[in-house]
């Protein structure tokens, strides 16, 4: 029989998991939401194109992958990853066989050198092109492009690569060295044998750079602007073309699993928030690579530097923006040194002389006060500073030069705070600034105006930032609040705007600073995992409460449940579940989870924040982990050390590389005096020595509370068979010990058996096994103990990695935002297949329209049972998830036969549901059809289409697994 638990403790989500909101709205809480809540579940936002990188291997084909690095390990590879001793880190990318990372975390790769850096690390990589996975040839393909030195004296190098004079995109070489000469370790995930594929790659070209930025933006559902006109071209191998509004198009190579292709890396804003970075296949115009770029007179002005109306930093108070350095005297409007600022009330992205505030200040005094608006506009004005009325059209006219001006002075002050130790995000490390060509572009109260002087549903509620790659400059828009027309109940925010809440507007900044510090040898942001993306959501609570925490705007003592963001818009009701101060173990009010738990969070909390795992709520676990190193070590050692390991990191990092990284930053700068202290500190977060996670990807981690074991700890072996559920042996399935790189594991025989030595004594939290077709075994393996550790693994006969196809659905094809059909029968507890509640073109009425799926599982099978997810996915409320249902079988495809009816509830949610068969419908079976008949909206006919349901337009599916045996 399967086991739904252990599934769920090792099934991963895709990184194309789809926020619902700005900091987090839990996206399965409840059936019922806000018509905020709604709107941005059904809107833009909700079914926005999510992450795609045709380098990420998928299931079945990664698996093969690593099996077969594996396999073919050699003794000098298992000698050198001994070499690294009992903390090394040995993570190999599946793609391309070559260091993704590796490392030490208690030591060097090198000892002490003289030596230039550049040489250091080169001379490194020739030492050892075959532990990491290149050859001699490959050194010709490197052409270096950066050493960024951060303030702890680590060169951050890295190097591209070209063949046949065009670069490649994403993947090179990255070495990080000390400032005594030291390689901290090899990143970058380089491809070997570059030439070769080059050759073997399409010659012809029929996408030109032009087509190639149409099709990215017709790809996200946009436009490219085409009143942007062509600022700079150059043909040739190293092709690329500029818009004046800042887009581009560089020519460059893209390897996937089937080789190389040549391509056109775009830059495109195509409307709203709407700006993505793309891979376009040159030759075939496909979609290669995708990642959305947004994370959502004399010069005296009035500003506020919390909020308006705040106990500290809530009165108006001047500031010279002139003396300060945030504008040149020849400034004509707020065009600033690092920001340029203007009311964007159309959403255009475009600086119109009618959307200027000119420079405040005057012979009379500074300009632009504030004017509250009272009691009429809303409930809320009676505690708190409104600045709108969302009852009357236009009324943000009022204050339209205070808020682009309170917008410009705390994007500018925060620019300048960041880019002073121990922070240090300056030039070199990739900061916005005029003279660097990338200032900030601040769209205050952006699509004020989209609605008959209204802003409309994707303009509300909400603020963003989008980062492209150093040298492009980033957008951040700023909304107003409070849905027009909405009572204050049914849309509980304060009539204002993100411009006058420092804690939001510095979150959204924030996102800049990761964006610009974890990336590839090439630049770009790395920051696509579920594990990743919680991070960068993280990243920006601390760094903005950090702020007003140290500008002694927010008070924090020693007690827990003090610090909370956004208290301003929310009318006093946090974003986040629980404050960021809390403690593991703190009963303070403000630590209280949604089922009523005391205590902050650990990371086996990570799937559970908020009712399911998700970057905002599942982020709250590694900012309380950052705040704990804040009250442990202070303010200036931890934003030293937090800044300098995203630098360091991995690409696309899980909370445990991160957490290495900062010791490794620690190592660098202060030769691992606090070693012992970060380890007790992650340790009682969960993420001790033991903790497991697979990836990035993960959304089901191990907690562990261990330190290290001492040096002298005994190695020992942990061995055992992995069988399938009839007890028959698995040959080929892998076995791996996860959060400690790729140098623990090995694959079964034909026995099933596997071994795995060198393992510290200690129970490993969360070992794995699997197979192509197979549901993953995850469960915890003591290497101390003489019992076999062995697994049994459950085949799942209509999962795309057994072999298993789609071949007919109805409904649109959500696939290009990551919830398309194939998410059904991905094995994947956080993705699945997405549709609608209409017609084919998913148009909603207030009639269901049932959506089908049928899946060719390419063998006959005499089926056990059914088992069914019917879970919302794709960013959609809970109501969205599947009810009444209807699951048929055929032997041929042609006669079907009705196998299980059926209505899930709320109560079968986040859960595999065994269903059974009906006599006679489940022997020599080949083909399986789902329906979906209805989903969980109560009284959908009379509460939908325009209800406040997410169900009222969409219909989910999570996963469909199909248990039994082949047919003899």
């Amino acid at each position: 029989m399967f086991d739904k638990k252990r599934w769920l403790a090792t099934a991963a989500v895709g990184s194309t998991a789809v926020a619902v909101a700005l900091l987090g709205l839990p996206s399965q809480a409840a059936d019922q939401v806000s018509p905020t809540q709604a709107r941005e579940i059904r809107g833009q936002s909700a079914h926005s194109p999510g992450y795609l990188d045709a380098r990420q291997l998928q299931a079945r084909a990664a698996l093969r992958a690593e099996r077969s690095q594996v396999a073919g390990e050699t003794r000098a590879d298992a000698a050198f990853a001994k070499s690294l001793g009992p903390q090394g880190v040995v993570d190999i990318d599946p793609l391309t066989g070559t260091p993704r990372n590796i490392g030490r975390l208690d030591g060097f790769l090198t000892g002490r050198s003289s030596a230039p850096a550049r040489t250091i690390a080169l001379n490194y990589v020739r030492d050892h092109l075959g532990a990491l996975g290149l050859t001699q040839a490959d050194l010709s393909t490197f052409s270096f492009r950066q050493d960024y030195v951060d303030p702890l004296g680590i060169h951050h190098l890295s190097w591209t690569q070209s063949v046949d004079g065009t670069p490649v995109f994403g993947n090179g070489l990255k070495v990080q060295v000390t400032r005594d000469g030291r390689v901290l370790a090899v990143q970058g995930s380089p491809i070997s044998g570059l030439q070769q594929l080059a050759d073997a790659a399409p010659t012809a070209e029929r996408v030109s750079a032009g087509a190639a930025r149409q099709r990215a933006a017709s790809d996200v559902g946009g436009h490219a602007a085409s009143s942007a006109t062509v600022s700079s071209s150059r043909a040739g191998s190293a092709a690329s073309t500029r818009w004046s509004n800042n887009d581009y198009a560089t020519k460059v190579w893209f390897l996937t699993p089937g080789g190389l292709r040549p391509g056109w890396s775009t830059y495109v804003q195509a409307g709203g928030d709407l700006s993505y970075q793309h891979v376009v296949d040159a030759t075939s115009g496909q979609v290669l690579f995708r990642r959305s770029t947004v994370q959502k007179a004399d010069g005296d002005a009035n500003v506020y530097d919390y909020y308006p109306g705040a106990a500290r930093g809530g009165s108006p108070r001047v500031v010279n923006l002139f003396k300060a350095g945030y504008l040149r005297k020849s400034a004509g409007f707020l065009n600033g040194t690092s920001v340029i600022a203007w009311a964007d009330v159309n959403d255009d992205n475009k600086l119109s002389d009618n959307e200027k505030t000119p420079v405040p200040g005057n012979n009379k005094g500074a300009q632009f006060d504030l004017k509250p608006f009272g009691k009429s506009a809303s409930s809320f004005c009676a505690d708190y500073v409104c600045t709108w009325d969302p009852n009357t059209p236009g009324s943000w006219r009022t204050n339209k030069k205070a808020d682009v001006t309170n917008a410009f002075y705390l994007a500018s002050k925060f620019h300048d705070y960041l880019m002073k130790a121990p922070i240090s995000f300056n030039a070199a490390a990739g900061n916005f600034s005029a003279a660097g060509g990338d200032p900030v572009l601040l769209n205050a109260l952006d699509g004020a105006n989209t609605l008959n002087g209204m802003p409309d549903g994707n303009h509300i509620d909400n603020a963003n930032m989008s980062t492209p790659p150093d040298g492009t400059p980033p957008t951040m828009q700023m909304y107003l609040w409070h849905f027009p027309g909405a009572t204050d109940e049914q849309d509980p925010w304060v009539p204002t705007s993100s411009a006058m809440d420092a804690s939001v507007q510095n979150h959204e900044y924030t996102h800049g600073l990761s964006n610009r510090l974890v990336v590839d040898a090439d630049g770009n942001s790395t920051l696509n995992s579920i594990q990743a993306g919680a991070m960068g959501e993280a990243r920006s609570d601390y760094y903005a409460m950090d702020y007003l925490v140290n500008q002694g705007f927010v008070k924090d003592t020693s007690n827990s449940g003090q610090v909370f963001e956004g208290i301003y818009l929310t009318g006093g009701v946090p974003f986040r579940t629980m404050a960021i101060d809390c403690a593991v173990g703190a009963t303070a009010e403000g630590c209280t989870d949604l089922a009523g738990g005391k205590g902050g969070y650990t990371y086996g909390d990570f799937p559970s924040v908020a009712g399911g795992p998700e970057v905002h709520s599942s982020g709250e676990v590694w900012a309380q982990t950052l705040w704990d190193s804040r009250k442990q070590f202070g303010h200036t050692l931890a934003d030293e050390l937090i800044t300098r390991a995203m630098s360091i990191s991995a690409e696309d990092p899980s909370y445990l590389d991160m957490r290495n990284a900062i010791i490794q930053a620690d190592l660098v700068g202060y030769e691992g005096k606090h070693a012992d202290a970060l380890w007790k500190l992650f340790a009682n977060r969960g993420m001790g020595y033991f903790a497991g996670a697979i990836s990035g990807d993960d959304a089901q981690p191990a907690e562990d509370f261990k330190t290290p074991p001492p040096p002298y700890t005994p190695r020992k072996a942990i061995s055992g068979t992995v069988t399938d559920s009839n007890g028959n042996p698995v040959e080929g399935a892998l076995v791996q010990v996860t959060g400690q790189g790729d140098q623990f594991a090995d694959v079964t025989d034909a026995e099933g058996h596997y071994s795995i030595d060198g393992l510290y004594e200690g129970t490993y939290q969360k070992v794995v096994a699997t197979a192509p077709g197979y549901f993953p075994e995850a469960q915890p393996v003591d290497s101390g103990s003489t019992t076999p550790a062995d697994f049994s693994i459950v085949r799942d006969f209509a999962s795309k990695s057994g072999g298993a196809e789609v071949i007919d659905f109805n409904g649109p094809d959500y696939t290009p935002f990551g919830c398309g059909p194939e998410g059904a029968i991905d094995m994947g507890l956080s993705t699945g297949w997405g549709s609608t509640t209409g017609d084919d073109n998913g148009d909603p009425t207030n009639q269901f329209v049932p959506k089908h799926i049928t899946i060719d599982m390419h063998q006959t099978v005499d089926i056990d049972h059914f088992g069914v997810d019917p879970t919302a996915t794709c960013g959609d409320g809970g109501s969205a998830s599947t009810g009444q249902y209807k699951i048929e079988t055929s032997l041929d495809g042609n006669v079907w036969k009705d196998a299980a009816t059926g209505t899930f509830t709320a109560a079968d949610r986040g859960q595999l549901n065994d269903v059974s068969p009906t006599a006679g419908t489940g022997t020599g079976v080949r083909y399986i059809r789902f329906t979906m008949l209805s989903n969980q909206t109560p009284d959908f006919a009379n509460n939908c289409p325009a209800g406040a349901y997410s169900g009222c337009s969409f219909t989910d599916l999570t996963e469909l697994a199909v248990f039994g045996a082949a047919t003899p």
